[in-house]
């Protein structure tokens, strides 16, 4: 006979070198935080005389460390252990019934609708240097700016964080070079070709605000 592996749904979040956000609170899930308070992950030293920065999970296997980036994952049974980043992703996909195709067509006219607005206010010839490439990220729901793997996943796409409105919405800032690989990238997950799956946190690119007082050509012109 034939056997087949069933579907197994787990939980998980990437270890980002804390458990806690900016303002104490944990910012890892519940099962997480509730792990970290029994023991179960710890911090320790790696070597003997090092300070206690290094997280551990015990696990029914014995110590294992979790290095920054690691996944750490929630089994069926509530057994945890850690997963490096790239068999996690070749394993693993979000669960939560996303249409990639969907989102990244969603992703993608962001963008554009971005490029269009600044191609309206150049041909003005009222645009600013330090206006060029401001935009607004809107992350999806339950991710968060305080997430320092989801902040070093911009940086590398070539957005840099201008300013943090809340937890789930920023401005941010790209060159005109940078703007254009973004939205190639963009099409590349898309079209489910090789590319970064961290933009599944991304919910929508928008055109910003005029009255935040982030970029005031931009308001001028779109106040007249």
């Amino acid at each position: 006979m034939k056997y087949q592996k069933r579907p197994v749904v787990i939980e998980a979040f990437r270890y980002d070198g804390d458990l806690r956000g900016t303002d104490g609170r944990y910012c890892v899930p519940k099962w997480a935080a509730e792990a970290y308070e029994k023991g179960v992950m710890h911090y320790g030293a790696s070597k003997l005389g090092e300070p206690l920065r290094e997280l551990f999970i015990d696990t029914l296997e014995g110590t294992h460390h979790v290095s920054v980036g690691d996944y750490v994952i929630q089994g069926v049974h509530g057994e945890l252990y850690p997963c490096k980043p790239d068999i996690f992703e070749e394993t693993y996909e979000p669960a939560d019934g996303l249409d990639q195709y969907e989102h990244g067509t969603k992703l993608a006219a962001g963008l554009q609708e971005i490029v269009s607005a600044y191609t309206r206010i150049q041909d003005t010839n009222s645009l600013r240097d330090e206006d060029i490439r401001l935009f607004e990220v809107v992350l999806r729901e339950g991710k968060k700016f305080s997430n320092k793997a989801l902040r070093d996943f911009l940086e590398q796409e070539g957005m840099t964080i201008v300013s943090v409105r809340d937890s789930r919405h920023a401005i941010v800032s790209s060159s005109k070079a940078e703007f254009g690989s973004l939205q190639r990238r963009v099409g590349n997950y898309r079209d489910s070709k090789k590319s970064n799956k961290k933009f599944r946190d991304i919910d929508d690119f928008k055109f910003p605000n005029p009255l935040d007082k982030l970029a005031p050509s931009i308001r001028d012109m779109l106040g007249k």
